[in-house]
């Protein structure tokens, strides 16, 4: 119980202050490799959306409470990095994963094959774009660099379709957030620093509705 206590205490503002000011940014890119690899439910989107933002709020020194160019170098391998990972993973166990039994922990799924599958539709409507254009639709940018281990993509072609997705939805997220910092504060006058706990229980708050619509979805189709 302590444990679901302090995970659920990173989420006030006390907890998301001190998330970003001690352990912010491994943390980060811990968030984003496990996203994109091998753990669904992490709010990546607006987890980098608020990367932004910090990247363009100042602290009390006069430096920013995150550096930008960090978020646009390192962040986006460890994205790239992510996927690489669901990659040999679909590589290595290929399609005996349709056979794993699904798991969670703390009610919370990690692994389902009905992801997989939806990942595997995703995949064959959209072809070897489903790496890039996946990056942006949660669930399916982690299952499918699974599927294309699974239907083995040439390694090269993976790579380069990899990197493109990564790089451009990392980039898109967090500049997103940026630019929404600094025009609140250049055109509209709201200080963002004064205001960041609760800016930041708002996006992560909004990033959680389509997770939760998922899982309700999911339990009144096994009702019926």
């Amino acid at each position: 119980m302590e444990f679901i206590h302090k995970l659920f205490w990173i989420l006030t503002p006390d907890g998301i202050q001190w998330l970003i000011m001690t352990g912010g940014l491994p943390v980060i890119c811990l968030v984003i490799f496990a996203e994109t690899g091998f753990f669904a439910f992490l709010p990546g989107d607006s987890l980098l959306v608020l990367c932004g933002i910090f990247a363009a709020t100042p602290s009390t020194d006069g430096s920013t409470l995150l550096p930008i160019s960090f978020l646009l170098t390192v962040v986006p391998v460890c994205g790239v990095l992510g996927d690489q990972v669901g990659f040999w993973l679909g590589t290595w166990f290929g399609h005996a994963m349709y056979g794993w039994e699904d798991r969670s922990i703390l009610g919370i799924p990690i692994f389902k094959v009905v992801y997989l599958k939806k990942a595997e539709k995703f995949y064959l409507r959209w072809g070897v774009f489903a790496i890039v254009m996946g990056r942006w639709v949660p669930i399916v940018r982690t299952f499918a660099p699974i599927v294309a281990g699974i239907t083995r993509m040439p390694l090269r072609k993976f790579i380069t379709f990899n990197m493109l997705g990564g790089f451009s939805w990392v980039w898109s997220m967090v500049l997103a957030g940026y630019f929404l910092g600094n025009v609140a504060k250049t055109k509209f006058g709201f200080d963002l620093a004064k205001h960041i706990d609760k800016i930041a229980i708002v996006v992560v708050a909004l990033s959680l509705i389509p997770i939760g619509y998922t899982m309700w979805k999911e339990n009144q189709e096994a009702k019926h």
